[in-house]
């Protein structure tokens, strides 16, 4: 069994997921028992790009279970000073 979730992309990340739409996102599929590690083998990005991985507005941890329908959001880490 499969689930659906859509993916926002933040930052750079964007631009290294092919045929990403910031208007409408990315759907993947991913099995039920996925994890935003998971998503991450998945669309192929290394996970120190990621600094924040949300759902509604919430972080959600790496080994989180993911459920069909949500939308999840990466963003990139921040560096400065």
């Amino acid at each position: 069994m499969t689930i659906r979730v859509t993916i926002r992309l933040f930052g750079t990340l964007s631009l290294k997921v092919p045929d990403y739409e910031h208007k409408k996102g990315l759907i993947v599929h991913l099995p039920d028992d996925a994890t935003p590690e998971d998503l991450l083998k998945r669309l192929q990005l290394p996970p120190s790009h990621v600094g924040l991985i949300s759902h509604e507005n919430q972080a959600i941890q790496r080994n989180t279970r993911l459920k069909d329908g949500m939308t999840i959001g990466l963003f990139s880490p921040v560096y400065g000073g």
